[in-house]
């Protein structure tokens, strides 16, 4: 036994482990893991190492070969900076019932037209998503009008109910009514 452990998060936490059997104690893992079919345990029990720490895992035991991008729900999790939606269980009965849009930015490094904002739109009947790139907030309006049209032309459909967080960038109360759209926000 080399220490003991807590389980956190998904992950295990070892207390008071000694320095002296941290090599021993990767030997051991990669040795147990070397299989093909065992990447993903060996990355589990090494403790979710990101991509340099395979490789270098891979530069002092060359027999050991990783698949470059390991995809874990674990590691995921930990990079993110607000906990999952709750699965829902509801749907609109029909295309363009309730439709969700949001606004994602200011990106730090903008595009390369120099766009820093993007509008997503998604159905919740087909959960389809639409994306428009911006340059700035102030071009919601022209894309939720372009958007509404769209679906009309397109679908011959009317969006019903629009949803959208406390942003003030949606706040279009008199285009809503004048088109005969419920406007809902949520609070987050």
């Amino acid at each position: 036994m080399i220490g003991q452990a807590n389980l956190h998060t998904g992950l295990y936490y070892l207390h008071d482990f000694n320095i002296g059997f941290k090599n021993n104690f990767v030997l051991n893992i990669v040795l147990n893991c070397n299989e093909q079919h065992n990447i993903d345990l060996c990355h589990y029990r090494s403790g979710h190492p990101d991509s340099k720490t395979i490789e270098y895992i891979c530069r002092i035991f060359p027999y050991v070969h990783f698949i470059s991008k390991i995809s874990c729900d674990t590691c995921h999790f930990v990079t993110q900076h607000k906990l999952p939606f709750q699965q829902s269980n509801t749907c609109s009965l029909n295309v363009f019932n309730l439709t969700h849009v949001d606004i994602w930015g200011h990106i730090r490094i903008s595009s390369i037209h120099g766009h820093k904002y993007f509008l997503t739109i998604v159905d919740d009947h087909t959960r389809h998503t639409w994306i428009y790139l911006m340059k700035s907030k102030i071009d919601t309006r022209n894309l939720l009008c372009n958007f509404f049209m769209y679906a009309k032309k397109q679908f011959n459909l009317h969006i019903k109910i629009i949803r959208y967080d406390n942003g003030k960038e949606f706040d279009f109360i008199e285009l809503y009514d004048k088109l005969g759209i419920l406007h809902k926000k949520i609070l987050c």
